[in-house]
């Protein structure tokens, strides 16, 4: 059996909305609601639990935009200041309803445009292949010259890339050992950027599944405008398809 995570609790202040970004608008529905069904459309996930902010006053919106079924699957807990916060408060929910060490996908309230074969690779991959010890993540190479800068922001050298990856979501891994993972983490005031690098510091070495590049995170503006135009993209190819 899987579950899922949604850290939403966040503000996103970088984004200059007057509103949190997962709840603006995108292709008809609010980001939040692309990323909740993306992993909603998988069989294989028995239930999805969204981190809320205490103060939350949209997630009503995107609630009443689920189908019945898709409310069945869906539970709600309060999350924290911090995303790692919101992920531990979700997986403590997860756990005090079952004493199985279950797996757990844990997505990005703002990546609406993962592909569902990239999340059936991960799912086969940590269920079945080299991530079912570690658990894995969805990553894509990093393509770009790296350079590091100082507090100046001139250039002090170029960094080798040629084994350097992008962190994506979903992340997936068994949900006891994430939950000790991040309280760990938290006894040794260790800072944790995503759910793989509180596996690491506890000695794992999750498995990386190359993902498509488009599985973008809106953190700007424009990443709005781009998260569009790939769904917008994605549906006309899927009606082409099916009319041919």
């Amino acid at each position: 059996m899987v579950y899922a995570i949604i850290p939403a609790a966040g503000i996103g202040s970088r984004m200059q909305s007057s509103i949190p970004k997962q709840y603006l608008p995108l292709s008809g529905s609010t980001v939040l609601l692309h990323s909740m069904r993306a992993i909603l459309a998988l069989p294989q996930v028995s239930r999805l639990i969204v981190a809320l902010n205490q103060a939350d006053i949209w997630w009503h919106d995107t609630r009443d935009q689920l189908s019945a079924d898709e409310l069945q699957r869906v539970q709600i807990c309060e999350g924290g200041a911090e995303r790692w916060q919101s992920v531990r408060a979700a997986l403590q929910c997860l756990t005090h309803q079952t004493t199985r060490n279950e797996w757990v996908l844990i997505h990005d309230a703002v990546r609406p445009c993962v592909r569902r074969e990239d999340l059936l690779a991960l799912l086969e991959c940590c269920t079945k292949g080299a991530g079912s010890r570690s658990g894995g993540l969805l990553a894509v190479p990093v393509s770009d010259t790296l350079k590091r800068a100082d507090g100046h922001l001139s250039v002090q050298t170029t960094v080798d890339r040629s084994q350097l990856w992008a962190a994506c979501t979903p992340q997936m891994f068994r949900a006891r050992d994430l939950l000790l993972a991040l309280e760990r983490c938290a006894d040794k005031a260790v800072t944790v950027t995503d759910e793989s690098s509180a596996m690491e510091f506890c000695g794992e070495k999750p498995q990386l599944i190359p993902c498509h590049k488009d599985n973008i995170k809106i953190t700007y503006p424009e990443d709005l405008q781009l998260a569009a135009w790939i769904l917008r993209d994605r549906q006309q190819s899927s009606t082409l398809s099916s009319g041919a």
